[in-house]
């Protein structure tokens, strides 16, 4: 159509389209798909997708007046969105070595502290390091942190599922021997699966990979948004904000 133009139309009306152009793909890079896994700090609500993470991350988005669409996936699905698509937030993310390199990284949701649990009646299933360990069935995640260290540390008897419920129904049936869990947000994993805090115990802990959950963006997302997003986390932990989201879901019963 711009073709058509006499040449001094063409002259008023390109400088107008490229402005326009370049609004539009500001306005879309101004809303972030947001994705995530069903678990014990992000869950599915009635109407949207709740949980202390899920209330995080809305407000780093909110601070850094940036929109986004939130939606729950099986982990692996989640990942590879965030690994592949552009203008991609994902949460709650386990920040490994592995990892650190593919993501741009925005801030931290929970620490973690990682450890072999065991069915305290199962008496026989008694490893007491992580060489031990690799005799018995271990139930994990596809995909995730856990997934990928075991795979690393080349464990051979892994039984795979692809989301949190499947995962503690597996082990409550004693089909798989161990689990391993994050025992700084056990009760909220209890509290939100088929789990009793109490018919489990610790057994192994492991500090290689206790390090943290994060929020962090798809690699090819511009550096603007990076920026403005990391900008947003540190300013809710400096007014408080953090703070204020972590103890209210303490309280919650």
């Amino acid at each position: 159509m711009l073709a058509k133009l006499s040449k001094p139309l063409r002259e008023l009306y390109l400088p107008v389209l490229i402005l326009s152009l370049g609004i539009c793909s500001y306005v879309r890079a101004e809303t972030l798909n947001v994705v995530t896994e069903a678990g014990s700090l992000q869950y599915a609500g009635e109407n949207q997708v709740e949980g202390v993470a899920t209330d995080l991350v809305r407000a780093v988005l909110s601070e850094a007046k940036i929109s986004g669409h939130i939606r729950i996936y099986p982990w692996p699905r989640a990942y590879e969105l965030a690994k592949t698509t552009p203008n991609t937030l994902i949460y709650s993310m386990a920040r490994t070595p592995q990892r650190e390199q593919s993501f741009k990284w925005i801030g931290e949701i929970l620490p973690l502290d990682y450890q072999f649990f065991r069915l305290k009646n199962n008496t026989l299933i008694n490893p007491t390091s992580l060489e031990q360990a690799r005799q018995f069935n271990i139930g994990v995640i596809n995909n995730g942190a856990i997934h990928n260290f075991l795979k690393r540390k080349e464990f051979n008897h892994i039984t795979v599922l692809s989301n949190t419920t499947a995962h503690i129904k597996m082990f409550m049936s004693q089909r798989v021997d161990l689990i391993i869990a994050n025992t700084s947000r056990l009760q909220s994993l209890c509290e939100n699966t088929i789990l009793d805090c109490g018919l489990i115990e610790p057994i192994i802990p492991i500090p290689e990979i206790s390090s943290g959950l994060y929020m962090a963006l798809s690699k090819s997302t511009s550096d603007n948004i990076h920026h403005r997003l990391v900008a947003a986390y540190k300013s809710i932990k400096e007014k408080g904000v953090y703070k204020e989201i972590m103890q209210t879901q303490e309280k919650t019963p």
